[in-house]
């Protein structure tokens, strides 16, 4: 049974998914020159952060559940069905903007060109892209949402199967071994989308990362009550915003390497902090502005990586400098018309769906 108390907003989470959001955003502007030497060239690693609070937020929801009530596969069922229909409508107006961007800027695309696309295109709209199924790729950013979600596909049951061993025991377990496995065998977690013989690279990165994120909840839950003193409060703030802002440095400069998983742990370290509350930064947070941008970081995700592959075909010859600010008023646009269509449409899809009912379904 599922604790029905209210959902309240994390401020500092939202501020952080916006920040990294922008990151990634500009990470992709990359694909706008052959150079490949944009400031923040090393913002991929932004994305371990969005696993690592997705982990967390997993835990914390199958914590809510009272153990005793728990059908397992049922359960997982309810529990994936829930994850998917909080992606929705978006991911569906991301992929369909970016089906028509990508082919605006395709040359010589042929009816049956466009067909063959759509439909080999099924298999991104259902969000098996990293299971290894091929097809044509709308929204390429969109890699991150298959590989979280197949890896929670495996994570979810275990975690309900026992929730203490699964917490305790498989989750450093699975960490350390996928982890391990990309460093020695890879050497660092970009490239979501190469082939590692069994499964992608972003599926495995998932695994592991997610499980990181159970991790630091469990973490969160043994220092979350304790009475810390306004000094280690001010510790804390510091190990906080000391974590987060490292890394966005390094990003600045720094490609792939061994030291993404040396810039993993102090996301999670920041992670720890920022949902344990006692960050002296946690309150300033709680804005009604903060989380709006919270709001709308699925958004800007989702808005923008079509954009940089589309605009230096449909401007041929352009320059970095010429592209970016197209880049940037076009990615921002998408975001607005992504955010209000999927408003709108959460907004009518009760009524929508009631009159659905009414026409396919026999009344009792």
């Amino acid at each position: 049974m599922n604790d029905k108390s209210v959902k309240v907003r994390n401020g500092a989470i939202d501020f952080w998914k916006f920040v990294f959001s922008i990151l990634v955003v500009q990470f992709h502007s990359s694909n706008l020159t052959e150079i490949k030497t944009t400031p923040f060239v090393g913002a991929a690693i932004a994305v371990e952060w969005f696993f690592l609070v997705s982990g967390y937020l997993m835990a914390q929801s199958i914590s809510r559940y009272r153990e005793e009530d728990i059908v397992t596969g049922a359960d997982s069922r309810k529990f994936m069905l829930h994850k998917i229909k909080g992606l929705c409508p978006e991911i569906f107006i991301a992929w369909g903007i970016g089906f028509v961007v990508q082919h605006i800027a395709k040359k010589n695309v042929t009816l049956s060109s466009l067909v063959k696309d759509l439909m080999t295109g099924v298999w991104d709209m259902f969000f098996l892209r990293e299971s290894g199924l091929e097809g044509f790729k709308a929204n390429p950013a969109a890699w991150y949402i298959s590989a979280m979600l197949l890896a929670m596909l495996v994570l979810v049951p275990l975690f309900f199967k026992n929730r203490d061993v699964f917490v305790n025991v498989w989750a450093p377990v699975l960490a350390i071994a996928a982890l391990g496995y990309l460093s020695k065998n890879v050497g660092d977690l970009r490239g979501p989308t190469d082939w590692l013989g069994f499964c992608y690279k972003g599926w495995l990165r998932a695994v592991g990362e997610l499980c990181m994120g159970v991790i630091c909840w469990g973490i969160c839950q043994k220092i979350k009550d304790l009475p810390f003193t306004r000094l280690a409060q001010m510790l804390l703030t510091v190990l906080e915003l000391g974590c987060y802002l490292g890394v966005i440095l390094w990003s600045y400069s720094h490609k792939g390497s061994q030291m993404d998983f040396v810039m993993l742990l102090l996301f999670a370290a920041g992670v720890v902090v920022t949902f344990s509350g006692h960050s002296l930064l946690s309150s300033f947070f709680n804005k009604p502005l903060i989380y709006f941008l919270g709001k709308i970081s699925f958004s800007v995700y989702l808005s923008h990586n079509y954009w940089s592959h589309a605009l230096v075909r449909i401007y041929p010859g352009q320059t970095y400098a010429q592209l970016y600010p197209k880049y940037v008023i076009a990615s921002a646009l998408t975001t607005v018309v992504i955010y209000a269509t999927a408003s709108c449409l959460r907004r009518i899809a009760p009524a929508v769906t009631g009159r659905c009912r009414q026409l396919l379904l026999k009344s009792e």
